[in-house]
């Protein structure tokens, strides 16, 4: 279970760096005029917020999982 909850902390810290990458995308497009940029920045900004969301659920169900799997075996 360790390894689900590496890759789902992994996920969550990839889609903070695209978020941060798309504020920067979309920051640079409103000064420069570049719709395109802008727009692509928000797209990221969309896909980074996903992929942490993503990554936090799968975190959380591995854990609630793992205390399952606990309390089963203690019984």
């Amino acid at each position: 279970m360790a390894s689900i909850r590496q890759k789902a902390t992994e996920q969550e810290v990839k889609g903070i760096g695209q978020k941060i990458k798309g504020v920067a995308q979309e920051v640079a497009g409103r000064v420069t005029g570049d719709d395109d940029m802008r727009a692509r920045g928000e797209l990221n900004q969309a896909g980074g917020t996903i992929r942490n969301r993503a990554g936090e659920a799968v975190r959380k169900i591995s854990t609630a999982a793992e205390k399952e799997e606990k309390k089963t075996r203690r019984r």
